[in-house]
């Protein structure tokens, strides 16, 4: 029987037209991007939604914030971001990592109450490392790392951390399970909120069920990778579950009755959560505020319906 059930996005949002130009005219536009995040914010309280969601227009790519909010990396050079339109900058780690006290938070937005950082294993995979040689020493640097960034954003007010683990499936991560573990260890450590990890551009279900031993709150997944039937393959061992079930991927508008319709299926005595399958920034910004949109509706009607 379903518990509870409510939504969020989770991710970085589109910038809007205007702030694109902006970006473009502009040398110096870090005070226009976090007031467009702010407008992202007051948009969110005004459609009802619980869970508010840190837009992080004011980060270029899911690395850059940290790796400049740190000792130790610097970033160099572009790479692809999947098979999407996007690029990011390398982070290097050449030293030890350390966190710079206070300088994220000019990347934070006032009001929200969850925040994105890439998960230890996605960071480990997508980042360069001349430090630690080690994979299993380095993935653990890194969880240090984002604990150090967890304990900031934590003391900040942040009520939920999502982990974006989009690497699992280009990436091996057979043995190196029990090192990531004790990197999201490290992370659950010095955050005093929920942690859940979203895993996304992967389609082997069963694999994931270490990250059901490990202390997060919960999982997250790409409803859009896999169907209801896969559920049945994860041991939920008490964790809280995220359905991506709203595509950032394609401005093509989801029904409501279609999410009621999956949700139904889901056997959990845990939380519920409906969200996003994939950041919204590789929509156009209208599609995007329309999405969160429907994600107001679907609770509403979620907590009728159960």
């Amino acid at each position: 029987m379903l518990k509870s059930a409510n939504t969020y996005f989770f991710g970085i949002f589109p910038r809007s037209e205007k702030l694109i130009d902006i970006t473009r005219t502009k040398q110096n536009y870090h005070e226009d991007l976090l007031a467009e995040s702010v407008k992202i914010v007051e948009y969110q309280k005004s459609k009802g939604l619980k869970i508010i969601s840190d837009p992080q227009i004011t980060w270029e790519d899911m690395f850059r914030p940290l790796a400049l909010s740190a000792d130790g990396i610097s970033v160099n050079g572009l790479n692809r971001y999947f098979e999407t339109n996007t690029f990011y900058k390398v982070p290097v780690i050449v030293s030890k990592p350390a966190v710079k006290e206070g300088s994220l938070k000019k990347y934070l937005t006032a009001g929200a109450s969850l925040i994105s950082f890439p998960d230890p294993f996605t960071f480990s995979c997508l980042s360069k490392d001349e430090f630690y040689i080690d994979k299993k020493a380095f993935i653990r640097g890194l969880g240090d790392l984002i604990a150090s960034f967890a304990a900031e954003v934590s003391k900040a007010g942040y009520e939920y951390l999502v982990l974006k683990a989009p690497s699992y499936g280009n990436c091996e991560f057979k043995g190196y399970e029990e090192s990531i573990k004790e990197a999201l260890s490290s992370i659950k450590n010095a955050f005093k909120g929920k942690i859940i990890a979203h895993v996304y551009f992967y389609r082997n279900m069963e694999s994931l069920n270490f990250l059901t031993s490990s202390p997060l709150d919960g999982l997250g997944v790409d409803m859009y990778s896999f169907q209801v039937d896969d559920l049945k393959k994860l041991e939920n061992k008490g964790k809280d579950l995220a359905l991506g079930l709203i595509n950032g991927l394609n401005t093509k508008m989801e029904t409501k009755e279609r999410v009621i319709d999956v949700v139904k299926k889901i056997n959990t005595d845990h939380e519920l959560y409906i969200t996003n399958n994939v950041d919204f920034e590789f929509l156009p910004q209208k599609f995007a505020l329309k999405k969160v949109d429907l994600l107001s509706k679907i609770a509403g009607d979620v907590h009728e319906h159960f």
